[in-house]
């Protein structure tokens, strides 16, 4: 995979993962209404857990051999990026009630959909990343904050507006979910290919 792929890849994953509507977005609209910047909190909360969830990642990835454990990461990534397709297609959202950057903590922390998804396919993020060295997983770290700050940061924003447009929510469940079929058959195929090297 070349850096260029690889930029898109963590793009358009982190973006499926944000776009989808569920704790951190509820909070978000709901804290808008209050504060235009309410996105930001929330997702310096967000950052607050996932970047040492990152390093942690990326730490355990450069000094443990994983090898074939490689492949059965990319599919169990695969497949728990169908599974939340499945949710999102189905209704996973949810009212929430909290204020800032402890909401986004605490949306984070707490969810266990979150730390499914860094030991799957955030982990299959991290071990593409290596293949750039310490300049992949800069690019990782900021490319996948920039997407949760930027989202965020504009439905916090235009949270007025947006909470009065009718399906806004459902719509963004059928992108989001779009997203995850695709990479989710990318994970899973790309792991099937390579599995025959460790064999």
């Amino acid at each position: 995979m070349d850096f260029p792929l690889f930029a898109l890849t963590v793009v358009s994953i982190s973006l499926s993962g944000v776009l989808a509507p569920g704790p951190l977005l509820a909070v978000t609209i709901a804290e808008g209404k209050r504060n235009r910047f309410a996105g930001f909190e929330v997702s310096l909360g967000h950052a607050m857990i996932e970047i040492p969830i990152i390093l942690a990642l990326y730490t355990f990835g450069r000094f443990v051999e994983l090898g074939a454990w490689k492949s059965a990461i990319s599919f169990a990534g695969g497949v728990v990026m169908f599974y939340l397709a499945y949710r999102e297609l189905r209704g996973g959202g949810g009212e929430v009630k909290m204020r800032g950057v402890l909401s986004g903590v605490l949306m984070s922390a707490l969810n266990p959909y979150f730390i499914i998804w860094w030991l799957t396919v955030g982990l299959t993020l991290v071990l593409l990343s290596m293949e750039f060295g310490m300049l992949g997983l800069i690019a990782f770290i900021i490319l996948h904050e920039a997407c949760d700050f930027g989202w965020l940061g504009f439905v916090s924003y235009f949270s007025g507006r947006l909470s009065e447009l009718g399906g806004f929510e459902r719509v963004l469940s059928y992108v989001s979910s779009a997203i995850l079929i695709v990479f989710g058959t990318y994970f899973i195929a790309t792991s099937i290919s390579t599995l025959h090297l460790y064999l």
